[in-house]
């Protein structure tokens, strides 16, 4: 069996010489943003699935054991009006505290651009004030 110590270790093993190791980042990046997006958001469904499922079997056969036949329900007939918010979000936290860091950097960047501008505006203001 193939034992990785972390994820990419095969990647970097076998890459081509030469290949930017940026390069190689990117690649482990995208390939573990498709691997979130698509198996693992459907692994968490069916283990979600297959628990609730469980749980309405044992419901099903705990009341008809307690009450002599007399209280039970079938599952398979049963609608459950309970909505159970199970859907994965779309964007990871990882991918919002990225894009948070950067809007925070990028309104940084707006503001001492601004800053500049107003000391270099007053600053020429006051040379013809000087001149006049």
């Amino acid at each position: 069996t193939l034992f990785l110590r972390y994820f990419g270790e095969e990647l970097r093993k076998s890459v081509p010489p030469g290949v930017n190791s940026m390069a190689m980042s990117q690649s482990q990046h995208f390939s573990m943003e498709l691997y979130e997006s698509r198996i693992a958001s459907m692994q968490r469904f069916v283990a979600m699935t297959v628990m609730f499922h469980q749980m309405g079997m044992r419901v099903q056969t705990f009341f008809p054991k307690i009450s002599f036949g007399l209280l039970g329900y079938r599952m398979d007939r049963t609608h459950s009006i309970m909505r159970i918010a199970t859907t994965a979000s779309p964007v990871s936290g990882a991918d919002v505290r990225e894009r948070m860091d950067e809007l925070r950097l990028m309104l940084k960047i707006e503001k001492s651009v601004q800053l500049i501008e107003r000391a270099w505006k007053n600053w020429k203001n006051d040379q013809k004030m000087i001149k006049a």
